[in-house]
């Protein structure tokens, strides 16, 4: 088993738990942030003092999320390396799925940070300004304007960390097409199953991307009732189970590579596949 697989799929689990409980309790609070998107005053006051009581609970699942994504890139790396056969097979598909692990890495934390920089500012104006008097006593100018500021950087944060989703979905295709190809001349270090389900992941990641922008464009939670059920079985249960699929398989297969790569550099001797014996040189 390969540790950082097996690192990834805790923290993906874990930190996707804790994001989907977040969104549950959201859930039953639509009335009020109906109220809120309103600009009642009050049920604005109200519902930042949910944001501020729950924060910890999100902020935990974004950090989770972007260590999950740190352990992920490893694993994938040396996938892309495997099934490039060692940087000589489809170079820009292996290389495009590490550009896309590295990015979508680097944008998980970028957004973290924004939301960790926007969270404490928010925070701020919330417990040491005073919102409700403004113009005139009791106006609530301030809660109104804090609440529109909050919508915007909302936004502005969820588009980034959706880039989460449309990067699963390509790097989880593309390693689809690759196996797709490897599996034509080795079936026995990847299974077709594992693969069928990390096309399947990458499906259901589109999806959520698409879910995560139609929210965030049209203000309606019909799109994040949609993707609740769907992207919680995805995020809890498919994407750590191919991991750990994966984990099984990656170390015999990165063996099964320099064994190969051993046997070119000494003249290419027969090895075993599908069976029967077949040049080494078939694998390249």
């Amino acid at each position: 088993m390969d540790i950082t697989c097996l690192l990834a799929a805790i923290l993906f689990f874990v930190a996707n738990l804790l994001q989907i409980i977040y969104y549950g309790l959201e859930r039953t609070r639509e009335d009020l942030a109906f109220t809120a998107s309103a600009l009642d005053p009050e049920a604005i006051e109200s519902e930042w003092n949910w944001r501020i009581d729950h924060k910890p609970q999100f902020l935990a699942a974004g950090i989770l999320n972007g260590l999950a994504w740190f352990f992920f890139a490893f694993p994938m790396m040396q996938l892309a390396w495997v099934l490039s056969q060692r940087g000589s097979k489809s170079l820009w598909l292996h290389v495009a799925i590490a550009l896309l692990v590295l990015a979508g890495s680097l944008t998980e934390w970028i957004s973290r940070f924004m939301y960790i920089g926007s969270s404490m500012a928010t925070e701020l104006l919330v417990t040491q300004f005073d919102l409700d008097n403004w113009a005139y006593p009791d106006d609530g100018v301030g809660w109104r304007t804090l609440e529109v500021i909050h919508t915007v950087t909302t936004g502005l944060v969820a588009f980034v960390d959706a880039f989460e989703w449309i990067a699963l979905f390509f790097i989880l295709m593309f390693v689809h097409i690759s196996v797709r190809r490897w599996r034509v001349y080795d079936i026995s270090t990847f299974g077709a199953c594992w693969n069928v389900l990390g096309l399947f992941i990458s499906l259901l990641s589109l999806c959520d991307f698409v879910a995560e922008i139609l929210r965030v464009s049209d203000g309606s939670m019909v799109y994040a009732d949609i993707a609740f059920w769907y992207s919680g079985a995805n995020r809890l249960v498919l994407m750590p189970v191919w991991l750990l699929m994966l984990g099984c398989q990656l170390p015999a297969a990165a063996a099964k590579s320099m064994e190969t790569a051993q046997h070119r550099a000494v003249g290419g001797p027969l090895v075993e596949n599908r069976g029967t014996l077949a040049p080494t040189s078939q694998l390249t």
